[in-house]
């Protein structure tokens, strides 16, 4: 296996960690909104705003890994291009 290959093995394991951590505040964000619901339904109003501004921060940030993601895996094609091209 040649060094780029390597690399692009590398760039792969970190695009899945990636999509860990975005399934993970994905579903955090989902928990957030259940939450949210609950403590509306009892009357706790302060807790709601609170719990929905952090079900939208956990969404932007799943937002975030996706892209990262993504991009993690348009570099690993390119370095596999590369590994051919040499």
């Amino acid at each position: 296996m040649s060094r780029i290959d390597e690399l692009a093995e590398l760039i792969s394991g970190v695009a899945s960690k990636i999509d860990e951590a975005t399934a993970e505040a994905t579903g955090a964000a989902q928990e957030a909104e259940e939450i949210a619901t609950a403590a509306e339904a009892l009357g706790a109003e302060s807790m709601v705003e609170g719990l929905r501004l952090a079900k939208e921060q956990l969404e932007a940030l799943a937002d975030a890994l996706q892209g990262a993601s993504d991009r993690a895996g348009e570099i690993q094609a390119l370095t596999l291009s590369v590994a051919e091209g040499t």
